[in-house]
């Protein structure tokens, strides 16, 4: 027989599911009936109706009116409520710190960045990065909207599943408890992740009309790591550090990476690369992006060889996750774009024609992906647990 508490508990699962769905719809649609919303999920309209009622007592939601053709009284859509909360977003690496607001429906409302530099300490750098985000809550809070959470990407490994970065190696940072040290200054939740899987997000969210089911959006500058979206899912594997797409092995005779071992796909594709192959002793990315656009022989040259490994090691990703968009961002994206038709031309020749068919390679538009992102990390824990915010229950 089964005990009270899990029939109990069942419930609990049962409608926190059925809130999600709705969210989730309403996210995805923009506004829909009750019935409309009943019918598409398999619900019974008592039950949507039941749920729209603790989602409208909580905020999230609202309801607008519409006309209908001919007389008659007007009917009632339900939407995102924007006014449902506001979520942080912050980004910290070697160069700058950015943090932005969103609403509930994502829309952003407040941006502030910060420089940084590699002559900081790990505390400055952090206490820059606390003041944005003091100065984001304040904001909200003075617009009457609640604080929902801060969402934080970080280039490096991060486990996100307890809230830490285990290592930045661009930064220098080791082990620094982020969740635990920023839920405990700001008193919301906190959630971090990998930069290059807030940007997989991000571009997802905001940038992807496709909306891909299979993406890996490389984030390429100093490091090099893949952020990957697997059946519509961030993908972490199995201890949280999946997507470290650099180190994957492009030769046997390849050059020494700073991981200690050799032959790393990012020894021949980010920037340190670059470097090594033009004899730059400092990579001014806009400007080699402009020499490009002025069709410098030598660094076209340079910029096909390193084309070709991009698009080497994207046949080997095309090839294993049977992906249907690459994106390509990170600090080398105004560069990528003068590698693009190589890199897609290599694809082409190197993956399986049956995976590759499909495959769509672009360069991102924004170089904003991973803040946005870290905010719909806010926005999703909401999505798939709706629950805490209700109070209903």
């Amino acid at each position: 027989m089964q005990r009270v508490n899990d029939k109990k508990a069942d419930q609990l699962t049962v409608r926190r599911f059925n809130m999600s769905a709705i969210l989730k719809l309403l996210r995805e649609r923009g506004t829909l009936a009750r019935a409309d919303l009943a019918k598409e999920l398999g619900m019974t309209r008592n039950t949507a109706s039941n749920i729209v009622t603790d989602l409208l007592q909580a905020g999230l939601v609202i309801e607008t009116e519409f006309r209908r053709a001919g007389a008659g009284r007007p009917g009632l859509l339900l939407e995102l409520a924007h006014n449902g909360g506001f979520a942080i977003g912050a980004e910290i690496d070697i160069n700058r710190i950015i943090v932005i607001v969103v609403d509930f429906k994502g829309k952003m409302l407040w941006e502030e960045s910060a420089k940084t530099s590699a002559t900081q300490s790990q505390q400055e750098t952090i206490s820059t990065a606390e003041q944005l985000v003091q100065n984001a809550l304040e904001w909200g809070k003075g617009e009457g909207l609640k604080p929902l959470g801060i969402g934080l990407g970080l280039a490096g490994l991060v486990d996100a599943e307890n809230g830490s970065l285990t290592y930045a190696p661009t930064l220098g940072w080791k082990d620094v408890p982020f969740q635990k040290l920023w839920e405990s200054k700001f008193e919301v939740p906190v959630y971090l992740d990998n930069e290059a899987n807030t940007s997989a997000l991000g571009y997802h969210a905001y940038a992807d009309r496709s909306n891909a089911r299979n993406l890996a959006y490389l984030s390429i500058g100093v490091g090099m790591a893949a952020g990957l979206l697997l059946d519509g899912h961030l993908f972490h594997g199995s201890s949280g550090f999946a997507g470290q797409a650099g180190h994957m092995k492009i030769r046997t005779d390849g050059e020494p990476c700073s991981c200690g071992d050799h032959g790393c796909w990012v020894t021949e594709v980010g920037l340190p690369a670059l470097a090594r192959k033009t004899g730059l002793k400092e990579i001014d990315v806009g400007k080699v992006a402009e020499s490009l656009r002025g069709q410098d022989k030598d660094l076209l040259a340079v910029a096909d060889g390193m084309a070709e490994m991009l698009g080497l090691g994207i046949a080997n990703l095309v090839n294993l996750f049977n992906l249907d968009t690459v994106v390509l961002g990170g600090a080398m994206r105004p560069i990528l774009r003068y590698m693009l038709d190589k890199t897609r031309a290599t694809v082409d020749q190197r993956a399986l024609k049956h995976p590759r068919q499909n495959v769509r390679i672009k360069v991102s538009g924004r170089d904003d992906d991973s803040v946005f992102g870290a905010a719909c990390l806010v926005l999703d824990s909401i999505m798939n647990d709706p629950v805490k915010l209700v109070r209903s229950l």
